[in-house]
């Protein structure tokens, strides 16, 4: 089945850099990017996932419904290779689209961002999935103030305060039933086997400070990718693209340099 998708496209450079959001955000979360991204020559491309940025929320979201917004975007700009940039889930996005159309991504970047789940049935993940749903089912919380409280504790300590405010404008716009619907679907999450058959250039970039997606996960994870870079930010948490956005947007604009 083929949802409806939307996103934000800019810059006329020849090649093109797709940027795919975590779940507290939309194509918006990007913005701090965009600039840099399309100064270094490239075409930005940020994708709303489907139920984000105005788009219908599908009853159930599955990965092959988010693969399949990347590429009927890429078929609608008529863009047959591109990079991928994802956060959080937008890299589990990345993840999964390598393992089914490698063909079609010349190199990745994945932000913040883990290669499994574990099982969706599992303890942990019940408590997770219960945890993240309570403040709306027990006590009626909107977004907004969900995003003013939650994106707070997400963040390092050396991050940029106007970065933080732009996540949590970012989160606040979230639907309740989006961001449920992309949570049952992160817990299903599985794709430790497909890491050593990433064969494009591929740079990790983890927060010091994520408790979201720890160092060692990522260092793991990265270790199981040949060939792949990682880079580190001291004193940031889970939001790198907003807590230190210009020092994010270096380290894509070098490491895509080289490719």
């Amino acid at each position: 089945m083929t949802l409806q998708h939307s996103f934000t496209t800019c810059g006329d450079g020849p090649d093109t850099m797709v940027f795919l959001h975590g779940v507290g955000g939309d194509a918006s979360s990007w913005n701090l990017q965009k600039a840099a991204v399309v100064e270094a020559g490239w075409r930005f491309v940020a994708i709303d996932c489907p139920g984000y940025g105005g788009t219908p929320t599908p009853p159930a979201l599955t990965w092959a419904d988010l693969r399949d917004a990347v590429s009927a975007t890429l078929d609608t700009l008529g863009v047959a290779r591109a990079v991928l940039v994802g956060h959080s889930m937008g890299g589990m996005v990345a993840q999964s689209y390598l393992a089914h159309r490698p063909e079609r991504v010349r190199a990745a970047v994945l932000s913040a961002t883990s290669p499994a789940f574990g099982k969706p049935d599992g303890d942990w993940q019940k408590a997770f999935i219960r945890d993240r749903f309570e403040p709306f089912d027990a006590h009626n919380m909107t977004m907004p103030d969900f995003a003013a409280k939650f994106v707070p504790g997400m963040v390092g300590e050396s991050a940029a305060p106007e970065g933080v405010a732009q996540a949590v404008r970012c989160m606040a716009g979230v639907p309740v039933g989006t961001y449920k619907t992309a949570m049952r679907n992160l817990v299903t999450f599985e794709g430790r086997e497909n890491l050593p058959k990433i064969a494009v250039p591929t740079l990790l970039i983890a927060g010091e400070q994520d408790k979201n997606a720890p160092l060692p996960v990522m260092e793991k994870m990265a270790g199981k990718i040949a060939g792949s870079e990682t880079v580190v930010f001291p004193g940031i948490g889970h939001l790198a693209n907003f807590e230190a956005s210009d020092a994010f947007n270096n380290v894509v604009v070098q490491f895509l340099s080289k490719v």
